[in-house]
């Protein structure tokens, strides 16, 4: 699995995402499903999203690189 970085266009220096998924569109659901501040992460008008290993968080975590890891949210 891929861990792609997702972060808002309009913040540069706000809150940026790591999470692992098979696909962009994966990753954006993921994220939007799963943080409250990022909901509009399927937007890509919002959001960037790019492919980045720099950080690979544990299977079933999204890095956030200003307040460490959160649990993916299912269903």
């Amino acid at each position: 699995m891929r861990s792609y970085c997702l972060w808002p266009k309009d913040e540069a220096n706000d809150e940026s995402y790591w999470v692992a998924a098979s696909s962009g569109d994966e990753a954006r659901r993921l994220l939007a499903n799963s943080v409250d501040e990022a909901r509009d992460a399927e937007d890509k008008e919002k959001y960037e999203c790019e492919l980045d290993n720099t950080k690979s968080p544990p299977e079933g975590f999204i890095h956030r690189r200003l307040n460490g890891p959160i649990a993916i949210k299912r269903g």
